[in-house]
């Protein structure tokens, strides 16, 4: 199997995925009791069993979404991640605000668009946005692309560092495609990684602990929305590009 992200070994990779595998077991057993306590009305925090076992539930998206990060970096292959992009969506419904979330609710948008995901699933997460009142115009235009019935129509975004450059790639396909293309390169190669400086996972392949990978999933739902051609961009450091193809040359 070849490795996708080359900053970790697939042994690194491999070792990484055992220990979250372990953690989400952990979890799922930790949430499971605390819903049998529940319907047995016995408390077993100081806080309350449905608190403690929201909080879980979010920490187990996590643990899930870096799981999912993991295998598309070490090279796993697509089906295995369709499946477990379905399980990543049933675990964060109703556990998604957007404190803290942003990029999470991006990636699971843009993974979704590039993975030809159910239309329902798209609502899904469109009503998790909906019900945070969230307006940011990146979100719209993805969700736009699935669900035509959408209505918010925002202008700006609510982190410009660096997406307000995946507007700017938008509004140029209007006028050349080869211009949005040169555009999106230059947000993959100048902007993405450094737009991402305040995430917890930034710079962690330096200190050779743990590294799900960095992948621009917007990137790849962008290329996918405007028919655009990411020859140019296959091999580029954080651009997905075998998740925009997966499904070419299927029988």
């Amino acid at each position: 199997m070849e490795t996708r992200d080359k900053l970790f070994t697939e042994e690194q990779y491999r070792k990484q995925l055992a220990g979250y595998s372990k953690r989400c077991k952990q979890l799922e057993s930790s949430i499971m009791e605390i819903i049998n306590a529940e319907k047995e009305h016995i408390q077993l925090y100081s806080a309350p069993n449905s608190n403690v076992a929201y909080n879980k539930t979010v920490t187990l998206f996590g643990c899930k979404l870096n799981s999912f990060l993991t295998k598309y970096s070490v090279g796993e292959d697509m089906e295995v991640l369709k499946y477990d992009y379905n399980d990543l969506l049933e675990t964060l419904t109703n556990h998604w605000t957007i404190t803290g979330m942003y990029v999470q609710m991006l990636w699971m948008l843009s993974i979704g668009i590039m993975l030809d995901t159910d239309e329902q699933n798209i609502r899904i997460l469109s009503s998790m946005v909906d019900n945070e009142n969230v307006n940011d115009a990146l979100y719209d235009f993805l969700i736009k692309y699935r669900l035509t019935d959408w209505e918010r129509c925002s202008n700006t975004v609510l982190f410009p560092v660096p997406y307000q450059s995946a507007l700017s790639i938008i509004s140029s396909n209007n006028q050349s495609k080869e211009l949005s293309i040169q555009k999106l390169e230059k947000y993959l190669k100048k902007e993405w990684y450094r737009g991402h400086s305040d995430c917890a996972w930034h710079d962690d392949h330096k200190y050779g602990i743990r590294h799900d990978g960095y992948w621009s999933f917007e990137s790849g739902a962008l290329v996918k929305i405007l028919g655009l051609d990411d020859s140019s961009l296959k091999g580029l450091p954080y651009y997905p590009y075998d998740m925009v193809h997966w499904n070419e040359n299927k029988i």
